[in-house]
């Protein structure tokens, strides 16, 4: 995987400031067959395979949000997250991946905004994951 050292680790931004529609990207992620390894089987156990876990997709779309926000936004709570799979990843390969805030809601709870990652391959969807975040 690509370093995240020249990214903020957290954000300047809150909730607040991002607006419905709002987009990043596409970011370039190589998935590395070291890294699907690691997250097939057990702890601590490398198991080979041809494709990617999907605990790749969590991963990914972390890493993306980050580059998006320059930094993660201190304070929210995943609530949510979905995952509709087109096309499973190889083990080894390189993903771009679209992010935007498909929702928001004020509601006496709190602050919800929900992300759209779209992850593809070779100009294909390969997979769209979201996840919804609570800031109180």
């Amino acid at each position: 995987m690509d370093s995240l050292e020249d990214v903020p680790l957290f954000s300047d931004l809150r909730y607040e400031d991002l607006w419905l529609g709002q987009r990043w990207g596409p970011f370039a992620e190589s998935v590395e067959q070291a890294t699907s390894d690691g997250l097939r089987g057990a702890i601590d156990a490398r198991v080979p395979g041809a494709e990617a876990p999907l605990g790749i997709l969590p991963l990914l779309t972390l890493r993306a949000l980050r580059r998006a926000l320059n930094g993660i936004i201190p304070g929210g709570v995943l609530i949510r997250q979905s995952f509709a799979v087109v096309d499973r990843l190889p083990a080894k390969c390189e993903v771009a991946i679209d992010v935007s805030i498909s929702a928001q809601d004020r509601r006496p709870s709190g602050f919800y905004t929900t992300f759209s990652f779209a992850l593809s391959r070779g100009g294909a969807v390969a997979a769209i994951v979201e996840w919804m975040i609570l800031a109180p």
